[in-house]
């Protein structure tokens, strides 16, 4: 066996079982090497607060060059309210006048977390994120050589035993002084991703939401990266459950999450992002389910203003100018593919794009009417001083609080009006065009499509009756357009066949039809030096059909 050459070795361990490999461990050093790297034991590593300076021992030799992959989770410390603080607080209210007890409940923070508390929970993630970089960064100097690192950091799950407040936060998490973080070169792919699929009304956690430049703020300092990712938004949008309390709690003040977007934005507009950035999977409606579960009566928030366009949608096509593929799927507006003053913009690398976006616009506007133009909007939520959550107690949470305690919360009724197929030209048609124009100065362009999800349904009283919407009553359809240059193999599901010699178009919009100026705008991408094809679909495919087109 020791005469056996190395790369031998290898190729006998490639083929041995997880049991076997443990086998060989102990036969010699070179089958130790090899059984190790076989087994893929040391391709990934959760890093914690606890084992820094055992993941710096582990990889610094030879098993830096198996590690591909470093995940980190961000955690906060449990909140559990204390019983005497409850029974204090309800001896107050019953011994004291009811204007003395009113002031007793406001003066605490039984319900709401204060100034000092946000900013601990924020001191508390820099932290963690600062340990994560300098614990990289200490094994990079070990190893003296570049890695190839993956990057997954899930955003914190807290553990709640308290009112149902404290469980749906719509403050964000902030990242502290972030220029002072380290430049890690061996980092090749970040992602940053909600930390799990949070049901507060049915458990006693809260999953704490992240302010969007984090994303940034990290990215600039990897100088290497070459992918980018997220999965980000859950606790973003309100339940549609019947009961009213229900949706008092789990919706989102819009103050905050207007501010992120913003921040966003603010952060894009002075970083260098790193050279080598060539894909990005960028999913802001993450988990889906939670942004389409909404009643379409709700009136959307402005999270535009006081900008005349939303930056966060323009600093996303600044940030897309320069990639190879980008999945993206958001709250966006036309800036997203091109600029609100007019100006040109380029593409020169983009060869993949696969666009998906919410039903509802950013300024609050709906890019679909619900049948015969019911509960169409003029404009959206303005977003004031009440639009952010309170740093004390009110009266309000008090009441909201004794009402679940004497009824209980039934999360069992639901009131589905999900109605929104039919589109409105006036706020859907300028988006198009954008996303068209844009497509036309994509050089490299091989395959893209801009797709939403629609969903029909009559949870409510007098809704019109359509006889075009019936047969996708009850079932969670895709919109949209697609794009293939010639000669590209794609598996789809829609009419007609990849790897042809022409370009394809596909309109999957059943009976509507784009005006003339727009039909144009869209047979123009790709160039004209090819023949074009165009699909016109009349039926709407299962949701997920247009996650074949531009996939990567």
């Amino acid at each position: 066996m020791a005469e056996l050459p190395q790369e031998m070795i290898d190729r006998i361990c490639d083929y041995l079982s997880v049991d076997d490999l443990k086998q060989t461990l102990t036969v010699s050093r070179n089958f130790q090497y090899a059984s190790e790297r076989a087994s893929g034991v040391y391709t990934s590593f959760e890093l914690t607060e606890e084992n820094g300076k055992e993941f710096v021992e582990l990889f610094s030799g030879r098993r830096s060059g198996y590690l591909r992959q470093v995940v980190f989770r961000c955690t906060m410390p449990p909140y559990v309210e204390e019983e005497e603080d409850v029974c204090d607080e309800e001896e107050d209210g019953e011994n004291g006048s009811a204007e003395e007890g009113n002031e007793a409940r406001e003066s605490t923070h039984r319900f709401r977390e204060s100034a000092c508390e946000l900013q601990e929970k924020d001191e508390l993630f820099t932290k963690q994120i600062n340990l994560l970089f300098s614990t990289l960064q200490a094994l990079e100097k070990r190893v003296k050589r570049s890695g190839k690192l993956n990057l997954t950091i899930y955003t914190p799950v807290r553990e709640v035993q308290a009112p149902l407040q404290r469980k749906f936060i719509s403050w964000r998490l902030h990242l502290l002084s972030p220029t002072t973080l380290p430049q890690l070169a061996s980092i090749r792919g970040l992602s940053v991703e909600n930390g799990g699929v949070i049901l507060p009304l049915e458990e006693d956690k809260s999953l704490l939401k992240l302010d969007l430049r984090v994303l940034i703020d990290l990215a600039v300092k990897l100088p290497n990266l070459e992918y980018l990712s997220c999965k980000l938004g859950s606790g973003e949008w309100t339940s549609y459950h019947s009961l009213e309390a229900i949706q008092h709690y789990t919706r989102d003040a819009a103050g905050p999450r207007r501010d992120s977007r913003h921040d966003f934005a603010k952060a894009l507009e002075v970083a260098t992002l790193p050279s080598k950035l060539r894909e990005a999977r960028l999913d802001f409606l993450s988990p889906l389910f939670e942004a389409d579960r909404i009643d379409h009566r709700e009136e959307m928030p402005d999270l535009v203003s006081p900008a005349t366009h939303d930056p966060f949608s323009s600093s996303l096509r600044l940030l897309s100018q320069h990639l190879r593929k980008l999945q993206l799927t958001a709250v966006a507006d036309e800036t997203l593919f091109w600029p609100a003053d007019g100006g040109e913009a380029f593409w020169p690398c983009l060869e993949i794009l696969n666009v998906m976006f919410h039903i509802a616009s950013p300024s609050g506007l709906w890019y679909f009417d619900g049948p015969k133009g019911i509960f169409r909007r003029r404009k959206g939520l303005s977003i004031t001083e009440a639009s952010y959550p309170p740093l004390e107690d009110t009266s309000d949470d008090e009441h909201w609080y004794e009402w679940v305690d004497d009824h209980g919360l039934d999360t069992c009724t639901i009131t589905d009006a999900r109605f929104r197929v039919v589109p409105n030209d006036d706020v859907l048609v300028p988006f198009l065009a954008s996303f068209a124009r844009a497509a036309c100065k994509m050089r490299s362009l091989k395959e893209a499509c801009i797709w939403t999800t629609l969903y029909f349904n009559r949870g409510i009283k007098d809704l019109p009756r359509d006889p075009e919407y019936d047969n996708i009553f009850d079932k969670w359809r895709a919109w949209g357009i697609a794009f293939v240059a010639p000669s590209i193999p794609v598996n789809h599901c829609f009419p007609g066949e990849g790897n042809v010699p022409e370009r394809q178009l596909w309109w999957v919009t059943p009976t509507w039809r784009p005006d003339e100026e727009l039909q144009q705008l869209f047979k123009q991408i790709g160039g004209q030096d090819t023949e074009l094809v165009e699909h016109w679909d009349k039926r709407l495919p299962f949701f997920g059909a247009f996650e074949f087109i531009a996939a990567f």
